[in-house]
């Protein structure tokens, strides 16, 4: 390559870096000289992989301690060269195999004549990775080990354990002999008896005992009640309506009505909640001042956010799906975590390496007329549905943010009841090419004089979860700055 042409792609690599306001769960910055950093590094490798993937940025201080000015920034690898090469050869002690020495990307910054490294840590798809005998993972700052109780339920939020192939003892095989099995059966063109077909399927098992089971696919498939036949597993749809637009305790709660619970085989139990969502928005919200809120949001796109979260759910985990309708939202809440490869950055644009519940999938799509086409479909028709009807864009959020009604391992989808104005349109488009923007520049951007008027904007579209503020170390509100929570500073 060109010398020039390389110092340009360098020159503007590390000029991207350097703009990064903050560290986060996906970015960290480091010096290497100091006697633990080689293992505080390695730590954060194994640690980001385990979450969501990310980048360390070595030989670059932390913005917020050091300030912008570059020549203080920027340290270089030159400060210990010796850390540096253990770092590298420490990698080979993630297990399993995660990256080596091709991952770190080497920057010579031509101004100060020194070398910033740039580490890429992909997300982990398969396995947890482990440094030592020890586990990590993200925090939205820093690193956390996970304790053996935690590996275990976070091994099936994640989809590394598959919960629909275990098998279900104390469910007679009749129980699954039901019309759901049958009209199943029949699409299939399958003979026999239920234990032979699931069986032949591999919906069925022997256990250690040779005692032939179902598996708790089997179950969600077609049992009547599979919530009742499994104590150990929840599975049921529960439904709350508030009056606000944030949930409210003490002496007068703000729900309603009392909540709903509905249950029944997965066809069932995803067509009967669609069937009572669309009612009970069909019918609005009575606010206390007497008007009944009107819904926009897309009926389509309601129905695939409730889909997704039934059909890709952790059963692991002893929570039910929630749907939480305010005054101005719908909320799906799904036990779990994004699965393999998938991430808020990349949700609907990649494809899942796989299915969290593979058996259960592969199955529901041999009913007739099945709710998942299995066409990665379902994320970007609920994104052009709401962008047909000039609505906000849904907003994702999952671990380790925090959910506000205290679950821990979950996916939430927010679908917005209002019209996204001009003035989201052209924040949200200058925040897909710029990482950043404060009140200043989205009033540049937007037309908007006043800068209070723009702060409620600003402070409207975070509570949304449309954007995040981040952390630069000013207590003043007009030095905040704020990034979409769907893209990451370096991609």
């Amino acid at each position: 390559m060109n010398e020039f042409i390389k110092n340009q792609q360098n020159n503007e690599l590390i000029e991207a870096i350097l703009s990064i306001a903050h560290e986060s769960r996906n970015i960290e910055f480091k010096r290497i000289a100091g006697q633990k950093v080689v293992s505080k590094i390695l730590e954060t490798v194994v640690a980001m992989a385990n979450t969501d993937g990310g980048y360390i940025i070595i030989g670059v201080s932390d913005p917020i301690t050091i300030g912008s000015a570059r020549h203080k920034r920027i340290i270089g690898i030159e400060e210990d060269l010796n850390n540096f090469n253990m770092l590298i050869q420490g990698l080979s002690d993630i297990n399993p195999y995660l990256i080596d020495e091709s991952a770190i990307t080497r920057i010579k910054d031509t101004q100060t004549n020194k070398t910033i490294a740039l580490v890429k840590i992909p997300k982990a798809t398969r396995n947890f990775h482990i440094l030592g005998k020890k586990v990590f993972v993200r925090q939205d700052t820093g690193n956390r080990e996970l304790s053996p109780y935690e590996y275990a339920d976070m091994m099936y939020a994640k989809g590394f354990s598959k919960a629909d192939r275990g098998l279900v003892e104390k469910v007679d095989f009749d129980l699954l002999d039901t019309q759901w099995f049958k009209v199943w059966q029949t699409s299939r063109g399958l003979k026999g008896s239920p234990q032979e077909v699931l069986s032949k399927v591999g919906l069925a098992r022997t256990n250690d005992k040779g005692v032939m089971l179902p598996t708790i696919a089997a179950v969600l498939l077609f049992a009547e009640f599979p919530d009742s036949l499994m104590p150990d597993c929840r599975c049921a749809v529960r439904i709350f309506r508030y009056k606000d637009v944030e949930v409210r305790y003490g002496d007068r709660p703000n729900l309603l009505t009392t909540p709903i619970n509905l249950e029944g085989p997965i066809i069932k139990l995803i067509r009967d909640s669609h069937e009572r969502i669309l009612d009970l928005l069909a019918t609005g919200v009575r606010v206390e001042s007497g008007f009944v809120t009107e819904y926009k949001i897309p009926k389509r796109a309601i129905k695939e956010a409730i889909t997704n979260a039934i059909i890709h759910r952790d059963y692991y985990l002893k929570k039910d799906i929630e749907i939480r309708i305010y005054e101005d939202r719908i909320e799906v809440v799904s036990p779990g975590m994004f699965v393999y490869n998938i991430t808020l950055q990349n949700i609907g644009i990649e494809r899942a390496e796989d299915y969290r519940n593979d058996l259960l999938v592969k199955h529901l799509r041999e009913f007739p007329d099945p709710p998942n086409l299995d066409a990665n479909e379902g994320i970007n028709a609920i994104r052009n549905e709401m962008k047909a009807q000039n609505l906000y864009p849904p907003a994702y959020s999952t671990w380790p943010t925090k959910d506000e009604l205290g679950l821990k391992y979950y996916v939430k989808v927010k679908l917005l009841n209002g019209s996204a104005p001009d003035e989201w349109t052209k924040v949200e488009n200058y925040l897909r090419q710029n990482n950043y923007i404060n009140n200043a520049k989205a009033r540049d951007v937007t037309g908007v004089i006043q800068s209070v008027t723009m702060s409620k904007f600003l402070k409207k579209w975070l509570n949304q979860g449309l954007i995040e503020r981040v952390v630069n170390g000013s207590k003043s509100q007009r030095d905040y700055k704020y990034k979409l929570n769907t893209k990451n500073e370096l991609g």
